[in-house]
């Protein structure tokens, strides 16, 4: 069950990271927040195959999201299909199907943590490179948003 949720979140980073770099092309303006979807999927999916706790919970949470964001977004909907409309269903049944194994799958809850106790050594290493990578990425980021904020309330 754990290789099945590693390949589903394979796909859903596969889709994210395509659809990405096809807003490079036709959509330049969304390639920002697409980004954010790439990047994240990314992410969850290399916490996953190190067995992160951290990752599997918050990727729940962003799978969740991006799948309620889905559903809200179609609620009522009744224009054109384009690639944008199939890429949102893809990505909503996608991120439920996932976040649904991440969080109620007794078998991928039982699996992930004996496969989490008899992971390599290394994975364990990389599992605190990883988080020491995402940790100053996360506070340089909000350092950037405080020398935004700062410079532009000085600015007024």
């Amino acid at each position: 069950m754990s290789d099945a949720a590693l390949y589903l979140l394979a796909l859903i980073a596969a889709v994210n990271c395509s659809l990405f770099i096809y807003s490079q092309w036709y959509v330049p303006r969304l390639s920002d927040g697409l980004a954010v979807h790439a990047v994240a999927a990314l992410v969850i999916l290399v916490g996953l195959w190190l067995f992160s706790k951290i990752a599997r919970y918050a990727g729940a949470a962003f799978y969740f999201l991006g799948a309620g964001s889905t559903a809200f977004a179609f609620w009522g909907f009744a224009g054109r299909v384009h690639v944008g409309v199939i890429w949102g269903a893809i990505m909503g049944v996608l991120s439920l199907a996932a976040a649904l194994i991440l969080v109620f799958s007794k078998p991928f809850a039982r699996e992930f943590a004996a496969e989490r106790e008899s992971r390599p050594a290394y994975k364990k290493y990389l599992l605190h490179a990883f988080t020491l990578v995402i940790a100053v990425a996360a506070g340089a980021a909000a350092l950037v948003d405080v020398v935004a904020l700062s410079s532009s309330y000085q600015g007024q």
